[in-house]
């Protein structure tokens, strides 16, 4: 074998070892990293209909969507879970045991940072972060109150006052001198009449 024909022989097995490598490592990022956008339903605590649909290659993104009595909200968490052995292992059962820790949670929408309790040592990338949140909106068809009934004020009639009784004249003393002439002189009859004359005559 000449020289020339070794070094051929020698590029082309480093050519070969070369491209091995990158396809082992094109293989494995892509299966560790992409996900399928399966949709997995679960009930939180607080009797909410969610689903939550990861997404996504290199960093993850997962998606929760929740409903309730005609009330729904949503948010989107981001992450690397390939940093976590257990999600190298076994994505979907990562996924679904990460469902189950949600469905103990009133509000999965509240927490900023989700901790999967299969990666309690993972490094802090692992960690799923809330990058996006929508609060509750009301879907029902808003309540139409009546309108409340009007007071009816009653006006009193007005308070009319009776007319005060006519003040009886004031009789003046009568003379005690002209009275007592007066009966001794008059009749009964006229004996006022005569007792006033009598005290005209007198004063």
């Amino acid at each position: 074998m000449t020289s020339l024909q070794f070094q051929d022989l020698n590029l082309n097995m480093k050519l070969s070892v070369l491209l091995s490598a990158v396809a082992v490592f094109c293989i494995g990022t892509l299966a560790q990293n992409s996900e399928s956008g399966e949709r997995l339903p679960f009930q939180s605590k607080g009797k909410d209909a969610c689903v939550m649909s990861p997404n996504g290659q290199g960093e993850i993104r997962l998606k929760i969507e929740c409903k309730n009595q005609g009330k729904s909200y949503s948010c989107e968490f981001a992450g690397k879970p390939s940093y976590c052995r257990a999600y190298n292992r076994d994505k979907t059962g990562f996924w679904k045991k990460l469902s189950e820790d949600l469905s103990k949670v009133t509000n999965p929408c509240d927490a900023q940072v989700i901790k999967h309790s299969l990666c309690p040592k993972a490094p802090s990338q692992s960690q799923l972060r809330q990058v996006h949140g929508s609060p509750q909106s009301d879907t029902s068809k808003p309540e139409v109150k009546p309108p409340a009934p009007q007071k009816t004020t009653t006006k009193k009639p007005p308070v009319t006052k009776k007319p005060a009784a006519p003040k009886k004249p004031v009789e003046e003393p009568e003379n005690p001198k002209a009275m007592k002439v007066a009966k001794e002189r008059c009749w009964w009859y006229f004996q006022k009449f005569c007792s006033y004359m009598i005290e005209i005559f007198m004063s």
